[in-house]
């Protein structure tokens, strides 16, 4: 039988951070959750590091609470990254294939995506991703890399997508990482990471958004054909429904976050004017009486300025109301009652609320859409090692991250931001 490896997942978020530590056996048909631990975020700001020192304090905190559940040491982790310094652009590569006989090998396929990498990007920005869309042979298009490997031609090229981050950021992170001890295995993009664990294969093909709404990002990642065709952070979330509420209802911001989770919804229709909150019940330094009708409007406004943002962006690559896919949203602000209907409502399209799939474990406290990007980022190692869940065995790992490792022993300490 064999050897179970140990694979661990931080999620950095602006709310809180995740950690979870799997056992994953090869020939298991999927990772089994040994340790989960959550504790609220520290010295993070819609996914920047603000303070490092508070930062790591946090990180060190539920990285050991998941540590005692699962009773193993977690020194190597793969953690997601997200906030407004995420840029991406559309890349292109051509090489010969190298092969006498015009046979396309796998090597063929990681050259062609290293090539489509030596294009400028913007200053003071690091390479996080490098995901291929398309391979074209000798002019025929719509190719996938399983499609290519085995195929005879000349020119072989890729188009790819390409998402860097802020190097001060990055840096910023291996700091938090180093101060307690943690190897970073790659950083990930969070909703391409929440992607790995709640969208399905036909979702994929078809056309699907996997919508991230955390508490200070919305998360864009939307796939079609069985790819990642474009990726977007939004820096907007649930801490400026707080906010609003602060403002709009002058009341305090612990106030007005209890106000958001106890007593609101996504739409007001339903709610009757007539109905009242006592603030004194919710905090003690807090005295008279707000409407729940009022709560709600000013939720209401502020999420559907964020679909209308959202809407924005797709309307931009040419699929506004085109996904058969639909949204599926993860994070925090998606238990936001009611929020599935204006979604489906604003962005006229099919919605519904992702959950972390194929695992095991301790899969209550994994039923919960804050947990997909951490669960994705285990899935994410799973690859990085080249296997498959699923049945075990070993599988072809993604050419972005193949070509990450590739650069990163050619070019040495310099880019090792490359890995994925």
């Amino acid at each position: 039988m064999a050897r179970e490896h140990i694979i661990t997942g931080i999620d950095i978020g602006s709310r809180y951070i995740y950690t979870v530590i799997t056992a994953f056996n090869p020939d298991a048909p999927v990772p089994k959750v040994i340790g989960v631990g959550k504790v609220a975020s520290e010295g993070i700001r819609k996914g920047l590091v603000t303070n490092i020192s508070e930062a790591a304090s946090a990180v060190l905190r539920s990285v050991e609470e998941a540590e005692r559940y699962a009773g193993v040491s977690a020194s190597r982790a793969f953690v997601s990254v997200g906030g407004s310094h995420i840029v991406s652009q559309q890349s292109r590569g051509t090489i010969a294939v190298s092969r006498a006989d015009g046979e396309i090998s796998e090597n063929d396929v990681a050259r062609v995506i290293e090539e489509a990498s030596a294009v400028a990007f913007p200053a003071n920005r690091e390479i996080l991703h490098n995901i291929p869309s398309e391979f074209i042979v000798d002019g025929q298009g719509g190719l996938r890399d399983r499609d290519v490997v085995g195929m005879n031609g000349i020119r072989l090229e890729a188009n790819t997508l390409m998402i860097g981050g802020s190097t001060p950021h990055l840096r910023n992170l291996e700091r938090v990482l180093s101060e307690n001890n943690i190897d970073y295995q790659g950083f990930v993009l969070s909703p391409l990471a929440a992607s790995k664990s709640v969208l399905s294969r036909q979702q994929k093909e078809v056309g699907v958004l996997c919508l991230d709404m955390g508490a200070g990002t919305t998360n864009l990642a939307v796939h079609e054909n069985g790819q990642l065709i474009y990726a977007n952070v939004l820096p907007i979330g649930g801490d400026n429904i707080t906010n609003d509420l602060a403002i709009g209802l002058r009341v305090q911001i612990e106030t007005a976050e209890i106000l958001k989770r106890e007593f609101g919804m996504a739409t007001s229709g339903e709610i009757s004017k007539g109905e009242t909150i006592d603030l004194s019940q919710l905090n003690p330094n807090e005295e008279g009486k707000v409407s729940r009708k009022d709560v709600v409007t000013i939720m209401e406004a502020r999420l559907n300025e964020i679909f209308d943002m959202v809407n924005k962006e797709l309307r931009g690559i040419g699929r506004e109301a085109y996904l058969p896919g639909g949204v599926v949203l993860v994070g925090g602000c998606t238990k936001i009652p009611r929020i599935v209907d204006l979604c489906r409502q604003k962005l006229r399209l099919p919605t519904q609320i992702g959950f972390p799939r194929d695992v095991e474990g301790v899969v209550a406290s994994m039923d919960d859409p804050s947990y997909a990007t951490v669960i994705g980022l285990v899935f994410w190692g799973i690859e990085e090692s080249g296997y498959k869940t699923g049945g075990g065995g070993k599988g072809i790992s993604m050419p972005s991250s193949g070509i990450a490792k590739s650069m990163l022993s050619k070019l040495g300490k310099l880019t090792r931001s490359l890995l994925p």
